[in-house]
C-alpha cells in the first residue's frame, strides 16, 4: 500500500497542492520533501495493537486547514485525530480494508470509525468485490465509489536488467515459482509449502515476517530445503528481476486481510500469470480466472499444487496469461488512472459543495 499510495501522491503533486502526513517511529516531527512533495513525519510513542501513537497528529490535520482531508483506513490513529481536529475540509475515505484481526480492540474503536464514515463525502473502495462484500462499506454504499489501486509501469520493464535476469535463472534452474509478501498468518505460505511436496520446481519466496521462523521450520521438516529458498526482505527495485526470471506468481492468502493483492499487479506488468485465492475481495478483481492466471479455494494445498503444475506444464497457457495480464494492468490499473480518477472525485466533491 505504500507504494501505491506513493504513486498517487506523485499523480496529483502538479495538479493539487498536496501535503501528506504520516507517523514516524521518531519522537520528534519533521518536515522534509520526497519527490516534490511535502511530507510532515508525525512523531510517534510507539505503537499499540499495530498503530502508531501521534499524540500531535490532531494538531497538524487542523493546523494546514485543507480544502480535502484523505484518509487511508485502517488507520485508526488518522480517524481519531481528524474526529478530534473538527477539520473543516470535506472528507474522503480510502478503504482498504475491514479490520479482521484485532476483534476484541475493533470493538472499541468501531463507534470511531462509524463516525468517521458519516462525515466522510466519498469512500474509495478498491474493488467492486470489496464494496460488495464488506458490511461496512455496503452500510454507506450511497457513499462509495471504486477507483482501482495503480501502479507504475515504467518501474517493472525488463530492460537494463537482462544479466541479474539471467543469473537468478541460472542460479535456481528449472521452473520458477515465487511467492513476494509479508510471512505473516493471513498470507497463506504454510499451505503454499505443502503444494510443494507435489510441484517439480523451486518456490523463491521474498519478505519476512512473524511467522518467518516457523515457515523454515516447516519446509526442513518436510525435506523442502532444496526446493524453496527464503530470501529475506528485498527493495522494489531488487524483487523487479525476481518476477521476470519466474513463471509464475502465487498469492495463497486465506483471509479478508488480502483486501486487493497488489503485488498480483506487479507480477502482471512482467507478463506472468498469477495463482490466486478466492477470498470475495480485489484479489478476484485483479486476477481473472482462466484469463491472467487461476483462482482456487482458500487453505486448499491440493488446488494450489493442481493450478501451479497446470503453468508449468505448459508454457503457450502461460505465456497467453501473462500477456493478458500485462493488457489487463496497462488497461485498468495504471498510477495515472488512479491519480486521474481521484482527481475527478476531488473536483466532484468541491463542486458539490460550492469550494
Amino acid at each position: 500500500m505504500e507504494s501505491a499510495l506513493y504513486d498517487l501522491c506523485n499523480g496529483l503533486k502538479d495538479k493539487v497542492d498536496l501535503r501528506v502526513l504520516v507517523a514516524h517511529k521518531g519522537g520528534g516531527t519533521r518536515i522534509d520533501g520526497e519527490d516534490g512533495v511535502e511530507v510532515i513525519r508525525i512523531g510517534s510513542l510507539g505503537t499499540i495493537f499495530s498503530t502508531s501513537i501521534c499524540p500531535t497528529m490532531a494538531y497538524w490535520i487542523k493546523r494546514l486547514q485543507a480544502d480535502i482531508v484523505q484518509i487511508h483506513h485502517p488507520n485508526p490513529m488518522a480517524n481519531i485525530s481528524y474526529l478530534l481536529s473538527r477539520q473543516q475540509g470535506k472528507l474522503i475515505v480510502l478503504y482498504q480494508s475491514d479490520i479482521v484481526r484485532q476483534r476484541m480492540t475493533y470493538g472499541i474503536y468501531a463507534p470511531f470509525l462509524v463516525k468517521m464514515l458519516k462525515k466522510a463525502q466519498r469512500i474509495i473502495a478498491t474493488s467492486p468485490q470489496y464494496l460488495g462484500s464488506s458490511p461496512l462499506l455496503t452500510r454507506f454504499k450511497e457513499k462509495c465509489v471504486v477507483i482501482p489501486l495503480g501502479i507504475d509501469l515504467s518501474r517493472f520493464e525488463n530492460k537494463g536488467r537482462e544479466r541479474e535476469i539471467a543469473a537468478i535463472r541460472s542460479r535456481y534452474g528449472g521452473s520458477i515459482i515465487l511467492f513476494v509478501g509479508r510471512l505473516t498468518q493471513y498470507k497463506g505460505v504454510s499451505y503454499l509449502l505443502e503444494a510443494m511436496k507435489e510441484v517439480s520446481g523451486r518456490l523463491l519466496v521474498i519478505g519476512r515476517g512473524d511467522l518467518e521462523r516457523r515457515l523454515k521450520d516447516q519446509t526442513a521438516g518436510n525435506n523442502l530445503s532444496a526446493k524453496v529458498h527464503f530470501l529475506g526482505e528485498l527493495a522494489e527495485r531488487e524483487i523487479v528481476p525476481f518476477f521476470h526470471a519466474s513463471d509464475l506468481l502465487v498469492l495463497p492468502s486465506i483471509t479478508r486481510n488480502e483486501a486487493f493483492g497488489l503485488v498480483q499487479l506487479e507480477a502482471m506488468a512482467c507478463r506472468k500469470p498469477v495463482v490466486s485465492t478466492r477470498l470475495e475481495t480485489g484479489v478476484e478483481y485483479v486476477n481473472q480466472n482462466g484469463k491472467t492466471g487461476f483462482i482456487v479455494p482458500p487453505r486448499n494445498s491440493k488446488a494450489l499444487a493442481e493450478a501451479i503444475n497446470r503453468l508449468l506444464e505448459d508454457e503457450n497457457l502461460r505465456k497467453r496469461m501473462g500477456v493478458e495480464g500485462r493488457r489487463r494492468v496497462e488497461r485498468e490499473f495504471t498510477k495515472e488512472r488512479m491519480a486521474r480518477e481521484t482527481l475527478k472525485l476531488y473536483e466532484g466533491v468541491l463542486a458539490s459543495s460550492g469550494t
